[in-house]
């Protein structure tokens, strides 16, 4: 009996591990996991990790301008340092395609922001470009507009 489930598994995985969707399926989670976490450094003013999801040539459009990284941590990090806020992001995740070294995905985000008793909630619509270096997803470029509120 244990001798088939394991060559049941074996099998499984030999069939699963070469298969460019399975691939493209796990390649578009960790990149999704990537992306969660990489925000959620914005509510907890994390540079050091935030620093290590990213690229070394990574940029964000904001505002219609774009960003450089020291840029972006002045405007969103820096500025926050001492302020005392939650920040809570939700995802819809339009599309993520991977291909190689190189990907992109399309989102949705609303992020409720609470500080002081008041909850103010921000929506934009983001894509994101994203590398693969030394075997890990790092965050390249995202370019983020405001979306209208429903």
């Amino acid at each position: 009996m244990q001798l088939k489930l394991i060559h049941r598994f074996l099998l499984l995985f030999i069939v699963t591990a070469g298969n460019p969707v399975f691939a493209q399926q796990n390649d578009s989670t960790t990149i999704a996991q990537l992306l969660k976490a990489d925000y959620t450094t914005m509510g907890t003013l994390d540079i050091p990790t935030h620093l290590r999801n990213l690229t070394n040539d990574y940029h964000l459009i904001e505002h219609g301008e774009v960003w450089d990284i020291e840029t972006e941590l002045d405007s969103i990090y820096r500025k926050n340092a001492n302020k005392v806020f939650t920040r809570t992001d939700f995802f819809t995740f339009k599309m993520i395609k991977a291909a190689g070294d190189m990907a992109y995905a399309i989102w949705h985000l609303k992020s409720e922001f609470r500080e002081n008793g008041n909850v103010r909630i921000k929506v934009w619509n983001e894509s994101g470009v994203f590398r693969k270096e030394q075997g890990q997803w790092k965050i390249a470029l995202i370019h983020s507009s405001p979306a209208k509120q429903n």
